[in-house]
């Protein structure tokens, strides 16, 4: 009987220890699934947060997306890179022009190229960027500025073209940005970076800087003058950027479109300045059909060869030309006519009159 009842004992004890072992087995599962379920609804909330916030979800091998590209460097809101028309053209052998692009404004497009994207030396087209710089830390227009004898000796050494400015002279920022973009005044290209930075080379920062800001892949400068040196380059693309930069503000604009400016005369110049564009001296502007140069820039050194950069409106569309390392200033003047004419109205090249 005792034996019984030690039995029924020990019984009762195994079903103890089994219920108890079978909770703790039931308590465990369930914790394991509470943290699964909670780990997922986190997992689904980050991936919605990242979903919400422009990323892209994971793909399986079999979803994998299309590589994609770096976008262009960016400058001020639409300014970007222009990629090449689908049916671009090279510039033909008959352009007098190392380096050449042509930009329709409207499709942000390169119709026309020759070298676009190759190091080449900007001579005085790199007074656009002085302009823009120039232009942007100027308040007042009518500010004065004096001209020193450091302005004008070198340049006279190096005969760059200079606006005619005399040392001691103070003429306003408005003579000296037209002394400095239409007869392509050195001296006042120096006077300009004295008034705005206290000295060349920290205008020459401003330079850079603004380069930088603009995204521009292949240019650096060394002066605001376009002298030679082998660390002052662009790219024609580059310097066609450049220009359009410029073009978005009015009083940049409104100087590279001015065939003429007279400055009054002062006691240094007893007769006063008249100031010629040297682009517009070469030509009208309307000598072909269904197109109009409004304004830009020539330059010239040995090393850079002729270059001329100009925008001009055709179909009632803004196209930009840079051309450089010419042999003719007057070849680039026919090449720029011939250019928006044959690759933008379907016309002819231009056909100088004999002379």
């Amino acid at each position: 009987m005792a034996n019984k009842k030690r039995k029924k004992k020990y019984k009762i004890h195994y079903f103890r220890i089994a219920a108890a072992f079978l909770l703790l087995v039931l308590i465990i599962v369930g914790i394991v699934f509470i943290v699964n379920s909670c780990s997922d609804s986190s997992d689904s909330s980050r991936s919605a947060a990242r979903l919400n916030a422009g990323s892209v979800s994971e793909n399986t091998p079999d979803e994998a997306s299309e590589p994609t590209t770096e976008p262009e460097p960016t400058t001020a809101p639409g300014l970007v890179y222009p990629s090449l028309s689908p049916t671009a053209v090279q510039f033909s052998e008959e352009f007098d022009t190392k380096y050449a692009v042509l930009i329709d404004t409207e499709t942000n497009e390169i119709i026309a190229h020759r070298n676009p994207d190759t190091i080449m030396y900007p001579a005085s087209l790199t007074k656009i960027m002085t302009l823009i710089v120039a232009v942007e830390n100027i308040e007042d227009l009518s500010d004065t500025v004096e001209i020193t004898a450091d302005m004008i000796d070198p340049m006279i050494d190096m005969e760059a073209s200079r606006a005619g400015f005399v040392a001691g002279e103070t003429p306003t920022m408005e003579q000296v940005l037209y002394g400095m973009m239409l007869p392509s005044g050195a001296d006042a290209s120096l006077a300009a970076a004295k008034y705005v930075a206290g000295s060349e080379a920290a205008f020459v920062e401003l330079m850079n800087s603004k380069a930088q800001e603009i995204g521009l892949k292949n240019t650096h400068f060394t002066n605001p003058v376009g002298l030679h040196d082998e660390n002052h380059y662009s790219t024609a693309v580059d310097m066609a950027l450049i220009l359009e930069y410029a073009l978005r503000d009015e009083t940049c604009q409104k100087i590279m479109s001015t065939y003429q400016y007279y400055i009054p005369p002062t006691e240094y110049n007893p007769e006063g300045i008249t100031l010629y564009s040297t682009m517009f001296s070469r030509m009208e502007g309307t000598e072909m059909p269904g197109v109009t140069i409004k304004g830009g820039k020539t330059g010239f050194t040995d090393q850079a060869g002729q270059c001329l950069a100009n925008y001009a409106e055709a179909n009632g569309k803004t196209y930009i030309m840079v051309l450089a390392g010419g042999t003719s200033r007057w070849k680039a003047v026919y090449d720029s006519l011939s250019g928006y004419s044959i690759y933008c109205v379907g016309g002819q090249a231009y056909d100088p009159p004999p002379v």
